[in-house]
């Protein structure tokens, strides 16, 4: 006998497509929010150096900060690019 998949689990956000970049998902975190002002947005780790690539991030410090797009972003132990509040 076999033990049933947890298939009431949903592993992943259905509402978030997949294969999207990095750069795609901080976009569309960014477009969630009215007031960018004080918005400030974890990035996973281990996907830091993929968001740094490329143009339009303002260089980071040794902090694990950037800019894009007019919006904070800090690197942190998440799995998914998220707002800092709550944490």
């Amino acid at each position: 006998m076999t033990d049933p998949a947890p298939t009431h689990i949903d592993q992943q956000d259905p509402g978030k497509p997949s294969g999207l970049s990095i750069r795609e998902e901080a976009d569309r975190e960014i477009e969630a929010y009215d007031d960018l002002a004080n918005l400030i947005l974890l990035m996973p780790e281990e996907r830091w150096a993929e968001f740094l690539e490329g143009e339009g991030v303002q260089a980071a410090d040794a902090e694990g900060e950037a800019r894009y797009r007019g919006v904070l972003f800090r690197k942190a132990a998440v799995t998914a690019v998220v707002a800092q509040e709550g944490f």
